[in-house]
């Protein structure tokens, strides 16, 4: 087997290597292929900007080093406007190391949706089953059981319960979980099966190269057999470059999250016009309430229980309505969002132990940008659309009502200034929330498109294999690829997809040494 090359170390000498296969991003798009090629005997590179984190010594379980370790920007990156946080993984396994482990496939619907409006004509949801039992398999699909389900969780399905409303409970990719609750920031236990448990060990094992702290800048000679790839070298902590090298690849795929995906592109000269467009960031809104029981909500799994009542599948725009989800996180993260200034914030905090919390997550239309400015950095360029408001503001009313049915003494939404709801009788306060940039807490942990595929040049950035239009043999295999949001939680269909993006590369006839 392989062992990962730390280019950080002081061992390691910069030097320009060759292979067939580069892939840039460890996530679960770049993971899966690199481990799909490998194992049909592909010679097979696969680069990671971040560093590799695995097991206690590593996961700390302490909000500050982990966030500036797991998290692009340490966890501080916004939109353009400052309104929306943007949350993806910056470490060997990518997102799949730091997510809530939530299992959720695209819709049948969904695929439907894409054939009908965007030509997906080979993605049918019959063509894709076998797709999707792979990246079942390979997540270790499983319902969270009964026991596992702590008191936060139990307060939403208590309340959905009594409005008589339908919910779930999950299914998730945990095995053996210890209830750590700490699953934004690594899993010391070991229990995510995501793509550093799973696919990379598998893509080492088949003869994979893996390296890490090495940041692509560049995708040179994209039209040729022969791509040159200039990559960056950094320093143990991934802030700082140190050295450069080379690596020349027959076939590049690049799979870097939405940003960093249009980002490389962008600044290799490579992509139409339409690169950076069509993007979706499916906001999330954060909804606290305060019980008079203990609850305790940082013990155990955060998110277990759904509610899927007002989630819709509309044949004309895909995923729509508003999915309400239990969560909840470490102190540091939960600290931030309290909205309540001095000794407000301060009691708050007091009574942490008494807050249950959920995320209503609201799916968007792709409307946002990927901008690049003049120093090759990536700006998330999004306006919160006026129809994406009015349901936003029923999401809310909606996780309150199921509070309220609950027990809660007071729901908190962490705006400014905070929106305070002590009954159903103040719910007409949520009606005043503007969502005015900066002013409320929203959370995107699902970007998705920027690189959509197509099957026309003049809607698309790549073709239906994923090569991006005007390239020989460059592809884009991550989220950046659908063209619409595709799940309310973004791992199990960036897994599937490039299950079958990659398996369909390994069937055509690449040049190679």
């Amino acid at each position: 087997m392989n062992e990962i090359l730390d280019c950080s170390s002081a061992e390691f000498v910069p030097h320009d290597l060759t292979c067939d296969f580069l892939v840039i991003g460890s996530g679960c798009g770049g993971g899966t292929a690199a481990r799909v090629l490998a194992e049909a005997g592909k010679d097979v590179i696969l680069l990671e900007e971040g560093g590799d984190f695995v097991g206690p010594q590593r996961l700390t379980q302490r909000d500050t080093p982990m966030y500036d370790q797991l998290y692009t920007e340490r966890g501080g990156r916004t939109t353009k406007d400052r309104t929306v946080n943007i949350l993806s993984g910056r470490v060997l396994g990518g997102g799949g190391v730091i997510n809530a482990c939530d299992v959720v496939p695209v819709h049948d619907a969904t695929w439907d949706y894409w054939q009908k409006h965007h030509g997906w004509s080979d993605f049918s949801h019959t063509a894709m089953q076998p797709y999707l039992q792979r990246a079942l398999a390979d997540l270790s699909a499983n319902r969270i059981e009964e026991r596992q389900i702590n008191r936060n969780n139990q307060i939403l399905r208590q309340g959905t319960q009594a409005l008589g409303w339908r919910g779930e409970v999950m299914l998730h990719n945990r095995v053996n979980c210890q209830g750590l609750g700490s699953c934004f920031i690594g899993c010391p236990a070991g229990a995510k099966q995501n793509p550093r448990t799973v696919a990379i060990p598998k893509a080492l094992a088949a003869g994979a190269r893996v390296m890490v702290r090495a940041r692509a800048l560049q995708i040179r000679d994209a039209t040729t057999d022969r791509k040159r790839v200039e990559v960056q070298t950094m320093d143990a902590k991934g802030y700082h470059p140190t050295n450069r090298f080379a690596i020349d690849a027959n076939v590049v795929i690049v799979a870097a999250n939405p940003v960093g995906t249009v980002a490389l592109l962008h600044n290799s000269h490579i992509g139409n016009d339409l690169l950076g467009k069509h993007v979706s960031v499916q906001p999330q809104i954060p909804v606290v309430a305060l019980m008079s029981e203990s609850v305790n909500a940082f013990d155990g799994i955060p998110q277990a229980y759904a509610v899927t009542e007002f989630e819709r599948h509309d044949p004309d725009l895909g995923l729509t309505g508003f999915r309400v989800e239990s969560i909840f996180g470490t102190p540091g993260v939960l600290g931030s969002l309290v909205s309540q200034p001095g000794s407000a914030g301060k009691a708050l905090m007091a009574q942490l132990d008494h807050c249950a919390a959920a995320l209503v997550l609201v799916p968007d239309q792709p409307v946002g940008q990927i901008e690049v400015r003049r120093d090759g950095r990536p700006l998330v360029d999004y306006t919160l659309a006026p129809e994406w408001k009015t349901r936003a503001r029923q999401a809310v009313k909606a996780a309150a009502r199921a509070y309220f049915a609950a027990g809660a003494k007071m729901v908190i939404v962490p705006a400014a200034p905070p929106v305070l709801v002590h009954s159903e009788a103040e719910l007409s306060r949520i009606d005043a929330m503007t969502f005015d940039p900066a002013t409320i807490s929203l959370i995107s942990a699902h970007q998705q498109g920027g690189a959509r595929l197509g099957t026309d040049r003049a809607r698309s950035v790549c073709d239906l294999t994923g090569q991006v239009w005007g390239t020989r043999s460059v592809f884009v295999m991550d989220g950046s690829v659908f063209p619409s949001t595709s799940s309310s939680h973004t791992m199990t269909p960036i897994i599937t997809m490039a299950h079958a993006l990659a398996d369909r590369l390994v069937q055509r006839a690449i040049p190679t040494n």
